[in-house]
């Protein structure tokens, strides 16, 4: 099974099934991808992390590197995130963007010194404890296509959904722009011109954010080995709403008839003969509301060889997530005598079908490891990150749900699919900082994202550049601007190419983040 053909079946059972809406790929995917929370010294850093401590990232970070803070410390960071979307689709270019401010991290951390006197070097010299606030994901996006498609329409996608489900065969049979084969057997056709030009524009908004608000402790043993574990609550809201209109021509009698001879459509004494060459505008909606919260455990140590090698290294276990999804989806179609004509002279409205499930998602284990080296005036630090996107695992939130056989086929089937098309990605961060003088340094780092799709393409890096300010001996701020490039594909719809004998469109997307990071902080 392709990624593509599994997006069709997902798109068809939850659009339709009612009760099993929320098990697709997309949405497992989407919703077990996170960011290292980081303040603008990491983010400058290239959020390399994992084997440096005294920043307040390090709560959600590599918690041993609470075990380097010599003193308390709390600092607060604004984002500032303008997104960006150049597409390509069937022939034509669009851009789209969205720009929103917000918190992106809080923490303080509680410096406890344990040693009071005799040997302050050997043994437990801290015990520090944290607690931060880290927007982890931003779902913010406005993301807009449009283009002439001459292959398909996405009535051919409509069809095959009335294949698979009753009650919606049913209703959209009554839409006008479908018909019976002549052979019933074979389902339904548009009655849309398939291969004639067609305007399609897709509009998709996205609204939501993904944070986690962490407990965590941090150890100092000798200025030699530090540990430490966190404990994260994370929480997200997502809210997704997209349009799909189309405009083209229905077939002429001779269309009609070559696929069904006896088509009332066809029969010019019938009343839908107006059907035939008719101008059409279809609307395609969708919403979806999902909210989730879950917790999760990270362990970390970082080691010094010598004092100016750092080795770190971080487990994280799944975040075992409860989700509840609420969807909507109908679609609309007025048609004219002709494209000048202002007023319909028919409509349709399809059934509004929504659906509800609560579901219970677990994400990768991951597994960071990490190295610094430290310079006179500065340091280069690199972390490499291994996580398996094939672990994700659907189940229901209590073991049983009342959905039935058709619930648990589909989430199994989910599962299965999740294995066949994720892959497991190695995650790489760099970054470097240089001190130009006691009060100013400067950073830069970069970070390659590993692609977690077995059968389709996904390019995202990002670079980053930061300063810091060291105001008072206790006050200091830093400024942070990271870039970020996502390129993929997307199918705004899917058809059964086998059975059609074309391929689903596909829409490319460059999405480029660029974030302004402000961090304030204190010591005392």
């Amino acid at each position: 099974m392709t990624l593509k053909n599994f997006i069709l079946s997902a798109f068809v059972a939850s659009t339709f099934w009612g009760t099993v809406q929320a098990q697709s790929l997309g949405d497992a995917i989407l919703f077990s991808q996170e960011n290292n929370g980081g303040s603008a010294r990491f983010k400058g850093l290239g959020n390399a992390q994992t084997a440096l401590g005294g920043d307040v990232s390090t709560i959600t970070g590599n918690p041993a590197g609470l075990g380097f803070f010599g003193r308390s410390d709390v600092s607060i960071t604004f984002n500032y995130l303008q997104n960006k979307n150049k597409t390509a689709f069937e022939g034509l270019n669009t851009t789209s963007n969205k720009g929103n401010f917000g918190v992106d991290q809080a923490g303080i951390v509680f410096h406890f010194p344990t040693q009071k006197s005799g040997n302050l070097s050997s043994g437990i010299l801290n015990f520090n404890v944290g607690l931060s606030y880290d927007k982890t994901q931003n779902y913010n996006n406005h993301l807009k296509y449009e283009g002439n498609n001459m292959n398909s329409s996405i009535v051919n996608g409509l069809t095959d959904i009335m294949d698979g489900n009753a009650d919606f065969s049913s209703d959209f049979s009554g839409s006008g722009i479908v018909e019976q084969f002549g052979d019933a057997t074979k389902g339904y056709f548009p009655l849309a011109v398939e291969n004639g030009s067609k305007n399609q524009y897709n509009d998709i908004l996205q609204k939501g954010s993904r944070s986690k608000t962490a407990i965590a402790f941090g150890a100092n043993h000798s200025n030699k080995f530090y540990f430490g574990a966190t404990l994260g609550i994370t929480s997200f809201r997502y809210e997704r709403s997209s349009q799909f209109i189309e405009n083209g021509w229905t077939k002429d009698r001779a269309a009609i008839l070559a696929d069904n001879p006896n088509s009332d459509f066809a029969d010019p004494t019938n009343d839908k003969y107006d059907y035939v060459e008719a101008s059409y505008e279809l609307f395609d909606n969708f919403s979806q509301v999902t909210e989730g919260s879950g917790v999760d455990l990270k362990l970390g140590a970082i080691y010094k060889p010598a004092a100016d090698w750092n080795i770190g290294l971080t487990i994280s276990t799944p975040t075992w997530t409860t989700v509840k999804e609420d969807t909507e989806a109908w679609t609309d179609i007025d048609f004219y005598d002709d494209e000048t004509t202002a007023n319909s002279f028919a409509s349709y409205e399809s059934k509004l079908y929504p659906s509800g499930t609560d579901y219970q998602l677990n994400t990768p284990w991951k597994f960071a490891l990490g190295l610094t080296k430290f310079f006179s005036r500065g340091l280069i630090s690199a972390d490499v990150e291994y996580l398996d996107y094939s672990t994700m695992k659907y189940s229901t939130s209590s073991g049983s749900y009342s959905g039935g056989r058709d619930f648990l086929d589909l989430l199994n089937s989910t599962n299965d699919a999740i294995k066949d098309e994720y892959q497991g990605v190695a995650n790489v961060r760099v970054g470097g900082e240089y001190l130009f003088n006691n009060i100013i340094s400067g950073r830069a780092g970069f970070n390659y994202f590993g692609n977690p799709y077995k059968y389709a393409d996904d390019t995202n890096y990002s670079g980053s550049l930061g300063l810091g300010f060291k105001i008072t001996n206790s006050t200091y701020l830093d400024v942070a601007v990271v870039h970020q490039i996502n390129s993929y594909k997307q199918n705004p719809y899917t058809v059964n190419e086998s059975f059609w004998g074309v391929a689903s469109p596909v829409a490319s997307i460059d999405h480029n983040r660029t974030s302004v990071l402000l961090t304030l902080g204190a010591k005392f």
